[in-house]
């Protein structure tokens, strides 16, 4: 047997690949934090966010996770949130009477972040979600199972918006 194929040699070369990952990793340590950690960039945001108005079912159900994840708006709060959304659907499956019965939905839901008095966004982006249901032959239950769908899109996409300000909170609080 050859040294470099001997036993011992493989266990010392896995125990320096183990010290050494162990000592990039505790180097980086103080450079990670949670993101919602208690006294965090993300957590001087809470509160800090008008969210948009509520006009319909679906504004209701993204205002509802919005301030969920961003806290309630307080009376004069730094920012204002802009979201106006859309859904698109498509009939995935057609049988061969050409009746469709899987329709696919996707919602798009463009997003700016306003500083209280300022007229160009701080920060914009764009999230989308998709999902999807079976259409039957009870137009009540497709009707149902459609706006459910649309509620959980909604939900979803509010989630992500969230997720975005608050990892880009430092970005916000060092330019305010």
């Amino acid at each position: 047997m050859s040294w470099s194929k001997h036993p011992s040699r493989s266990i010392a070369r896995r125990s320096l690949l183990l010290l050494g990952s162990a000592a990039i990793l505790s180097s980086l340590s103080g450079c990670l934090r949670p993101m919602l950690a208690e006294g965090g960039t993300s957590d001087t945001l809470r509160g800090q966010i008008a969210l948009p108005a509520i006009s319909d079912r679906l504004s209701r159900a993204m205002s509802v996770r919005l301030e969920k994840r961003l806290g309630e708006p307080v009376a004069t709060p730094l920012y204002r949130l802009e979201v106006s959304r859309n859904f698109e659907r498509r009939g995935l499956l057609v049988t061969q009477d050409n009746d469709i019965t899987r329709i696919q939905l996707r919602g798009t839901a463009e997003w700016r972040l306003f500083r209280r008095g300022e007229l160009e966004p701080v920060d914009k982006g764009v999230v989308s979600s998709e999902g999807g249901y079976d259409q039957t032959a009870s137009l009540f239950a497709s009707r149902t199972t459609e706006r459910d769908v649309e509620r959980r899109l909604a939900e979803d996409m509010a989630e992500r918006i969230a997720r975005r300000l608050l990892a880009r909170a430092d970005r916000y609080i060092q330019t305010g």
